[in-house]
């Protein structure tokens, strides 16, 4: 793969990570109405997948970064990254961290007694 391929592979990867953080901004929005909690969880995975793939186009980016140095054709004696990285490993772990913050938020609550839950449901009729 040439460093071009490197390239365009991460441009468009990180292009499905800014139309899953789209689609979960929608999501959130939709969510305000009334009784939409549903729309959480969608948001939260899509969230979860943006980070995900955010973190995939920083490693490609990366790997590109290290097999130019590591050529014949060009000679570096040091480099280091520079703070648009650490940018993208934040926005990895936010993403991340909020994408399953959002899923566990609309995860069903649990009874605190199980019984409670049986005993308030309706009996079956007897025909």
């Amino acid at each position: 793969m040439s460093l071009t391929e490197y390239n365009i592979s991460a441009a468009a990867i990180a292009i499905f990570s800014l139309a899953f953080m789209i689609l979960g901004t929608l999501c959130i929005l939709a969510s305000f109405g009334k009784g939409r909690d549903y729309l959480l969880k969608p948001a939260g995975m899509f969230y979860a997948f943006a980070g995900l793939c955010t973190i995939i186009s920083v490693e490609v980016m990366r790997q590109s970064v290290k097999r130019m140095i590591d050529s014949d054709e060009t000679i570096w004696i040091e480099y280091y990254y520079s703070w648009s990285f650490a940018c993208a490993c934040a926005a990895f772990v936010l993403l991340f961290l909020s994408g399953i913050g959002l899923l566990l938020i609309s995860m069903p609550q649990m009874p605190r007694n199980p019984w409670e839950t049986c005993m308030d449901a309706e009996p079956d009729p007897i025909e």
